[in-house]
């Protein structure tokens, strides 16, 4: 009796361990998990399944003796939601793109490899579709973690603190006053705000005698961690870091309200009065101006986001994931349409939109950049 049990035992052990030795169907790998959240269009984020290990604890790679990672088949075109990809530049940087802003001419893109390049968009000989040409290349000597076009002014927030300005005449500036990284721009009025990762927002004017940017005021008060980006919505300024959002008067410049939860914010977008706030696990809130919660979604099925830009056609919200994804939402509903890889396994580090025709612009972990853009003609 004591030795059928441990048979028995022993039989099941080994049809739970699935991937080992014998296993190479991989049978015993959990399957999707994931369920329908209550909400149209948002399901829950699937557990990570376990990997299979080979003999001796060591991790087996490949197929062989243990299912590895599936390949990832990278879409071109996204005929549901009438998303295609005009060109891909490989290695337009040599390190990551942390951010790109779409100018009234051109495309800037800076890099993890302290380099700002300009890009000019013309078409396709061959193909009539858009493409985008380098015209210029800067070098920063910093890590720049955020780009405004702001006028005739280019800013670059860069990894020691301070800001460099750009002017198309040939004069350029540098702005300091952070002590840590600038991972936030914004223009209001005329005023240039700056949000940092030594947990202050920066003010800066121009001195009209001087001709020079001072940093007229100061906000840290009320404002905790890193800021990673920044809106205005009704005369507030909208604060969002790694400890939530943080809602500023702008005639007081004192913090009026604290919003839940408090997690990291991967990006702001404001819509018919609203704002819509996306936080870095995929999960997402919309408030009304007033700072009140209307509206909850769980986790993006894609998993983590990194960046989140409004496209104006359809209009949809874009997510960009750490896992090579994109999710593209609809609005006013705020479901989500479809999640497809534009990346094989890296990082979707920024998207920025151009704010006409559909057409956004991507930036990747390994330095490559994408050309999109969402034919409106399939929402008639």
């Amino acid at each position: 009796m004591a030795r059928n049990k441990n048979k028995n035992r022993n039989a099941n052990n080994a049809g739970n361990r699935g991937g080992g030795r014998g296993g190479r169907g991989g049978r015993g790998r959990g399957g999707d998990s994931r369920q329908p959240a209550g909400t149209p269009g948002v399901v829950r984020r699937a557990e990570k399944p376990k990997r299979a290990q080979a003999r001796g604890g060591r991790q087996s790679k490949g197929r062989k003796g243990g299912a590895g990672p599936l390949p990832v088949e990278v879409a071109t075109q996204v005929r549901e939601d009438g998303m295609f990809r005009h060109q891909e530049i490989v290695r337009a940087h040599t390190d990551a793109i942390m951010s790109i802003v779409m100018a009234a001419d051109c495309i800037y893109t800076a890099s993890r490899d302290k380099t700002l390049k300009r890009w000019k968009v013309g078409r396709a000989a061959a193909s009539g579709g858009f493409e985008l040409t380098q015209e210029l290349e800067v070098p920063l000597g910093e890590v720049c973690w955020c780009l405004i076009s702001a006028g005739d002014w280019l800013f670059c927030g860069l990894g020691d603190g301070t800001i460099k300005g750009f002017m198309k005449s040939g004069q350029d500036t540098v702005l300091k006053g952070h002590s840590k990284r600038v991972g936030a721009l914004l223009q209001h009025q005329h005023v240039l705000l700056s949000g940092s990762s030594d947990g202050t927002v920066g003010c800066w004017q121009m001195d009209a005698a001087m001709q020079k940017f001072s940093r007229t005021h100061s906000i840290s008060e009320g404002i905790s961690g890193s800021v990673t980006a920044m809106s205005v919505l009704n005369e507030k300024l909208w604060v969002g870091g790694t400890s939530g959002v943080a809602v500023v008067d702008l005639q007081s410049l004192q913090v009026v309200g604290q919003l839940e939860p408090k997690k990291t914010v991967a990006g702001m977008l404001q819509f018919e009065g609203h704002m819509i706030v996306v936080y870095s696990d995929g999960s997402s809130c919309i408030f009304d101006a007033n700072g009140i919660q209307k509206m909850t979604q769980q986790p993006l099925p894609a998993g983590p986001v990194l960046c989140v830009a409004g496209l104006e056609s359809g209009p949809r919200v874009l997510c960009g994931h750490a896992k090579g994804q994109m999710s593209s939402i609809t609005l006013p509903m705020f479901q989500l349409k479809t999640h497809w890889h534009v990346l094989e396994r890296c990082k979707v580090q920024v998207l920025a939109c151009a704010g006409h025709d559909g057409i956004y612009v991507l930036g990747s972990e390994n330095g490559n950049l994408q050309l999109w853009q969402r034919d409106s003609s399939v929402d008639l």
